[in-house]
């Protein structure tokens, strides 16, 4: 296991090191152009709305199941 994290925190020395050799798109290097920018905040919303959605059913169904497995106090009977 110990071996795991020092491999795990070299990987991420290596990625914090050397980040142009690990962009995933080459047309992301050149940012002055709006339709990269545009293109790269297009890429960031479509990545982040699966958790999004995800993060928002998850949230409301334990909130649900919380409320209906609660025990009521006496304010609440009267």
């Amino acid at each position: 296991m110990k071996r795991f994290f020092i491999l795990a925190a070299i990987l991420i020395l290596f990625m914090l090191i050397v980040p142009t050799y690990l962009e995933a798109c080459p047309g992301c290097k050149n940012l002055d152009d709006p339709i990269n920018k545009g293109f790269n905040w297009s890429i960031l919303f479509m990545m982040a709305m699966p958790f999004t959605v995800f993060g928002l059913v998850g949230g409301t169904v334990y909130l649900h199941y919380r409320r209906a497995n609660r025990k009521p106090t006496d304010q609440e009977t009267m």
